[in-house]
């Protein structure tokens, strides 16, 4: 490993001594490694801020509309981790400006601490991503993404509203930049009693109640016209009463903090680009058993440096390679870990060519060491073909793997150092066809993993995580869109289908909170200063006992909004309804989600 890790060092810095000249560096810059052009094979999906602004909503409940993910909520407002192609959170890659989120402690997000309408893009990249995004990344990543824009533009956009269960919510955004210094500040909060009614009981959700804040900032500075200077920051708090249950009553309270700061050079010459990231985050939890006795609880912390240099080097307009390094240092201290430190340093390799107008591929590979574990060697081989400018087809093969997290490795009692990561293959198909106003894609995929990191009884009282399970996966992923506008009139129609097998190998069973059938669909119609939107989303059964003997019901939920325009377009009001059939459903056992409820907003700008 240590000789395959020194062969890759030693071609990066070879390529860094090229100057070549080649012209339109800016994607790679742009994207970086979410770029369409170095995941030729893969479906890149972008979702632009015209949809994040419009609302005022969870990143959780904004992916499952618009990229028809699927989550897992302990109730409205709680623990929210999301699963891509049958993939658990922690093979979900979560990135902010290309810097890995999931949390060291447990190796995953929480979609509801960090809010849609914050981030000015999401880009979606489905399939295995371990080569060119590092840890996790098997099922698929997402990136959340902070726009720097060097033009004449000064806006001050206020987003406000209240809804039922006494919901709260105020996000306030002011920008100002000109062609050489961009400000961006963005701060919200929202509350909420959330004391919704369980559907066919008598009970409510008791103890739901939830406040969190949220606050970025976006700065940059172009130096001259080959370098620029980029700095981000994010906060969010999040205090949260955890729901009782259909069977148990809580008083239990989960209290987290994440604190973000990011530090980004660019540089676009006439032959390669080059990106050095320096990144601080820190995520806290304070979890009380008794909201009213602060003696009696758990928590923990984490702190994580990351250090992050990226280069592309172009050889001519068809042909170039990337490659980059990355460092890591994390900590980790809490009631349950004492004084951990870990150090990770990888390494990767890509080589991107395209051979014919209609052709093009990449080719690339990772190693790296650790101070915890081994780190393996992947590699990923993805290509393209355009048979016409309405056809074309993709395909991609790839190892990739999901590091231990502190939990897994040092929990007192219990921790496992002798863990070994995580490691899978996948290998998919695409297929996408355009023409006029409508597109269609569909792709088939399949995973196969090892070594999957289960927490497992030792004795009646001593449980310790393991590797001993193997999974695969397989499915097939369908998607429509139709655009059309004549007149004042615009119409737009989107359509989702997944169908997902995720197996354990050795029990010959669908994982636990996997469904095999997900569908979607999103319509929208714009006349003159109205807009309406309605939004349906299907979730087929799934099984909550690894024996496949209990599962909660498929169930499909309605949304509607429409939506005004006044004074020149300087304001909007909104209404939506969301679960307009007051579907009783749960997407966690004994965790009943809300019947019917009511939004109103009002969008300021300035």
């Amino acid at each position: 490993m240590k000789k395959q890790l020194y062969i890759l060092f030693l071609i990066f810095g070879a390529l860094y001594a090229q100057n070549d000249k080649v012209n339109n560096l800016d994607e790679i810059v742009l994207k970086g490694n979410f770029s369409p052009v170095v995941n030729s094979g893969y479906e890149v999906q972008l979702i632009s801020d015209s949809i994040l602004k419009n609302s005022y909503e969870s990143l959780g409940n904004l992916l499952q509309k618009q990229a028809n993910f699927y989550f897992k909520q302990n109730g409205n407002g709680m623990v929210s981790s999301i699963s891509l192609r049958g993939t658990s959170a922690s093979q979900t890659g979560v990135y902010w400006n290309g810097i890995s989120i999931n949390s060291a402690l447990n190796g995953q997000t929480d979609f509801n601490t960090l809010q849609g309408n914050s981030f000015d893009e999401l880009e979606v990249r489905k399939g295995g991503g371990s080569v060119l995004l590092g840890n996790g990344s098997i099922g698929g990543a997402i990136n959340l993404k902070d726009k720097v824009r060097y033009e004449d533009d000064q806006k001050a956009i206020l987003l406000a509203g209240a809804g039922s269960f006494e919901t709260y919510f105020s996000q306030l955004t002011a920008l100002w930049s000109n062609e050489r210094i961009f400000a961006k500040v963005s701060g919200g909060l929202q509350q909420s009693a959330n004391d919704y009614e369980y559907l066919g009981t008598d009970l409510k959700n008791d103890n739901g109640q939830f406040k969190n804040y949220n606050f970025n900032a976006s700065f940059g500075f172009k130096i001259n016209e080959y370098h620029s200077l980029e700095l981000n920051a994010s906060v969010f708090d999040n205090d949260r009463n955890l729901s009782r249950t259909l069977t148990t009553e809580s008083l239990s309270n989960l209290t987290s903090n994440d604190r973000r700061v990011l530090l980004t050079w660019n540089y676009v010459g006439d032959a390669f680009t080059s990106s050095l990231k320096t990144a601080f985050l820190h995520e806290d939890f304070e979890y009380l058993f008794d909201k009213n006795d602060v003696s009696n609880g758990s928590f923990g912390k984490s702190q994580r440096f990351i250090a992050k240099y990226d280069l592309s080097y172009f050889i001519n307009n068809d042909m170039f390679f990337r490659g980059g390094l990355e460092f890591e240092n994390a900590t980790g201290n809490g009631s349950s870990i004492t004084n951990v430190t870990q150090n990770d340093a990888t390494v990767y390799l890509l080589f991107h060519h395209e051979p014919l107008d209609k052709l093009m591929y990449n080719a690339s590979i990772r190693a790296g060491l650790s101070s915890a574990y081994d780190i393996p060697f992947i590699y990923s081989l993805d290509g393209k073909y355009a048979f016409s400018n309405k056809l074309s087809v993709r395909a991609a093969v790839s190892s990739n793997y999901r590091l231990p997290t502190f939990n897994d490795l040092y929990w007192e009692p219990g921790g496992n150092p002798d863990l070994r990561p995580e490691s899978s293959f996948s290998g998919e198909f695409g297929l996408d066809y355009t023409v006029n106003a409508f597109a269609v894609s569909g792709a088939a995929y399949l995973i196969r993993s090892k070594d999957l990191i289960q927490w497992r009884p030792v004795t009646a009282d001593f449980w310790q995580p393991q590797n001993v399970s193997n999974a695969s996966n397989y499915g097939l992923e369908f998607s429509a869109a139709y655009s059309k506008s004549f007149g004042d009139h615009l119409l737009e129609f989107k359509a989702n289908y997944d169908y997902s097998i995720a197996q354990d190998d050795d029990l010959d069973k669908q994982l636990i909170y996997v469904p095999k059938h997900r569908a979607g669909f999103n319509a929208n119609y714009h006349w003159k200063l109205w807009a309406f939107n309605y939004n349906l989303q299907y979730v087929g059964e799934v099984f909550t006992t690894t024996s496949n003997s209990q599962s909660l019901d498929a169930y499909a939920l309605s949304d509607i909004g429409v939506y005004r325009k006044l004074f020149k377009e300087l304001l909007s009001i909104g209404l939506k309804i969301n679960n307009i059939f007051n579907e009783n459903y749960q997407s966690v056992a004994y965790r009943p989600m809300p019947g019917r409820n009511y939004l109103l907003q009002i969008n300021i700008k300035i």
